[in-house]
């Protein structure tokens, strides 16, 4: 019996989860789950911070979508700061979950980059350049966390590197999200909402300069 592969499992639940999300989870419904997660994480204290990172790391390994919503959770829960150090923490933990279950759980991922030579070249590229490629992705926000996860997961990346790298370069992407989570829950008006928008604006631009030369290296035939 054939294999499906994950990745395309992701997709289409991902796809799923979109169109269906107001006839699942009813706007009454997603506000009381909200209120009971933010009482129970609050009322753990210090743990509550060890849940929302564990939740990542259950996230990336499961490959569930729902990495970027516990960055805004960490924001809105614990501030701008304090969230932005419990993104960074799960999405280094998510990497390191993503990693190990495309590469010893569910391996269709890494069967399919073997039967398509034009991808195996592609990550052959990629490996040539290893930390400029994982710097690369991470900054490119746009792209969903755990595409990311997977797309570094198989290159020839050690677990080692790939967790290095991202707990550096993964920051701007943490901070991101944690103020614009903290800003929906702290800005009573337009100055504070344009505080809280202020850092990410700015993170948003230095990324697409950084973005710009970093693809300019890769293109580079010179390791």
């Amino acid at each position: 019996m054939k294999r499906i592969n994950p990745i395309y499992l992701l997709i289409a639940f991902t796809a799923l989860l979109i169109l269906l999300r107001d006839w699942l989870l009813p706007a009454e419904t997603t506000a009381a789950i909200a209120a009971s997660v933010e009482s129970a994480l609050i009322a753990l204290g210090p743990f509550g911070h060890v849940g929302i990172v564990a939740a990542f790391g259950v996230t990336g390994f499961f490959f569930l979508p729902f990495v970027i919503p516990l960055c805004l959770l960490g924001g809105a829960l614990y501030g701008p700061w304090v969230g932005t150090a419990l993104a960074l923490a799960g999405l280094v933990l998510s990497t390191a979950t993503s990693t190990l279950a495309v590469r010893h759980v569910f391996t269709g991922m890494q069967q399919t980059i073997e039967k398509r030579p034009k991808l195996k070249r592609m990550i052959a590229s990629a490996d040539r350049h290893l930390n400029l490629v994982i710097v690369t992705v991470r900054f490119a926000i746009i792209v969903p966390p755990l595409f990311q996860h997977v797309a570094l997961a198989l290159t020839g990346a050690s677990l080692t590197r790939l967790v290095l790298v991202t707990s550096v370069a993964s920051i701007p992407a943490a901070a991101i999200f944690s103020f614009l989570g903290a800003g929906l829950v702290e800005a009573d008006n337009v100055t504070d909402l344009t505080l809280y928008l202020a850092i990410p604006v700015a993170l948003m631009l230095a990324l697409t300069l950084a973005l710009s030369w970093f693809r300019s290296r890769l293109g580079d035939p010179a390791d």
